[in-house]
């Protein structure tokens, strides 16, 4: 029986190694060299402000204008309070350098986060050999709490990686107003999330959502296949730094998998229902999910986790097909055969 047992054992962790298992990604270069661009920006000479941007603008003569334009509100102010350029940086300069200076003192170098993403760019490069490894460039901002992207901190446009370093300066950060920013997002305000959402933009622009008029059921496992694709970005990194969900909540979700799921059935029996309210409760940012068995222990944003477990179900039946397969099969296929029914 000892024997028996030990076979078991060590068949279980076969298993376990088996679907685990890493590709080999040390042969696959990847160079990240993070360009400082908030730290020459708020070096300038304000009194000698013409030279100073010529010398800017000479250094990023792509990024400077993109800056102006997206990142900062110098084009606005120019535009609509009637000011010259050299007036509009100044006052923008000037309400930004207090933040800019706590943000230097926090990020005074970036060889971490440069690793880091080295590190995970492997497995994007491994997964698609065509991706080019973006020109990386560091920024701080107005904080701007009515645009729901910036509380990720960072952007891929255009093929390249914006890494706003002024929202990850630590959930208790004095700037972060706790009645904008609640504590279930502060807490994704920490350095350790630099590295994971940088990867997080890019997978998002690699395998674009765009099942925003689609039903519930549908809208979850596109959803959870951003999650999928992001476990194969960033397979070192814990489900917390992926989903935003607290170790204690990953672990109430895995527990009550099943109920979870039974409750959902329960209240909303039309998976395939297109009610905006009936969707919105289940998929996107809040602190927890509504009309769910013990709804105060169930994390906003759990249909995205459903769709996650799903998508997982489906390509674990279908362990022959490519990353790329299972992102191009729909949802309601794959939700049909993914023969999910968690215990």
């Amino acid at each position: 029986m000892r024997i028996l047992s030990l076979m078991i054992v060590l068949l279980l962790v076969i298993s376990c190694n088996n679907k685990n298992e890493k590709p080999d990604v040390s042969d696959i270069k990847t160079d990240v060299q993070i360009q400082r661009f908030d730290k020459d920006f708020f070096s300038i000479d304000t009194n000698n402000l013409q030279v100073s941007m010529d010398q800017l603008l000479k250094k990023y003569p792509a990024f400077l204008p993109l800056y102006f334009e997206y990142l900062s509100p110098v084009n606005f102010i120019v535009q609509n309070h009637g000011k010259s350029y050299s007036e509009a940086i100044r006052e923008y300069y000037t309400n930004l350098k207090p933040l800019a200076n706590d943000v230097h003192k926090e990020f005074d170098k970036v060889d971490e986060i440069e690793d880091g993403l080295e590190k995970n760019l492997r497995y994007v490069k491994y997964y698609y050999p065509e991706f080019n490894i973006p020109p990386v460039f560091t920024t701080v901002e107005s904080l701007n709490p009515e645009d729901k992207t910036e509380i990720y901190g960072s952007t891929f446009y255009n093929d390249t990686l914006i890494i706003s370093l002024q929202m990850f300066m630590g959930k208790d950060y004095q700037v972060y107003d706790p009645a904008v920013y609640f504590d279930y997002l502060r807490r994704r305000f920490e350095p350790e999330y630099i590295v994971p959402n940088s990867i997080r933009s890019i997978a998002n622009v690699i395998y674009r959502d765009t099942s925003e008029d689609a039903s519930l059921i549908e809208q979850m496992i596109e959803k959870g296949k951003q999650w999928f694709l992001l476990d194969h970005f960033l397979p070192d990194t814990h489900d917390t730094l992926k989903t935003f969900f607290t170790k204690k909540q990953l672990e109430w979700c895995k527990e009550n998998e099943g109920n979870i799921w039974t409750s959902v059935l329960s209240n909303s029996p039309d998976l395939y229902t297109l009610d905006k309210e009936r969707i919105q409760n289940y998929i996107g940012e809040a602190p927890f999910t509504q009309n769910v068995e013990a709804s105060n222990s169930t994390p906003g944003n759990v249909g995205q986790w459903l769709g996650w477990q799903i998508v997982q179900s489906y390509a674990e039946r279908n362990a022959d097909l490519k990353i790329q397969d299972v992102l191009a099969t729909p949802a309601k296929k794959i939700f049909q055969e993914a023969k999910y029914k968690p215990k």
